[in-house]
């Protein structure tokens, strides 16, 4: 019989497991980003400012998505950004995928 006992403790980048099936013990890890997206679940939930409003967050997006977006979905949009640094295919890309990126208010 096999057993599992989680072992993560909060603020973890990964989640370790003891697991213990017929006398052979091991651990295992497997990774988890559950802070980055709640985290970033948060940050959608504000206007784009910081907190003394002095100063707006720009949109961003890690770029090893928009190679995903590319080179997998075939996105045009992706493409011209990866290629040229295209600036207006970066502003459609923010309207097509706001959870895939951090948007201020008052548009892109």
């Amino acid at each position: 019989m096999e057993k599992v006992y989680d072992l993560t403790d909060k603020g973890d980048t990964e989640r370790t497991y003891f697991v213990h099936s017929d006398g052979v013990d091991r651990i295992v890890k497997q990774g988890s980003d559950d802070d980055v997206l709640k985290q970033n679940y948060e940050d959608r939930k504000t206007d784009g400012f910081d907190l003394t409003h002095s100063f707006r967050r720009v949109a961003h997006i890690d770029m090893g998505t928009v190679r995903i977006l590319a080179q997998v979905q075939h996105d045009k949009d992706a493409q011209a950004y990866l290629d040229y640094h295209d600036t207006a295919a970066r502003d459609r890309m923010i309207r097509r995928y706001p959870d895939l990126f951090k948007a201020c208010s008052g548009g892109v």
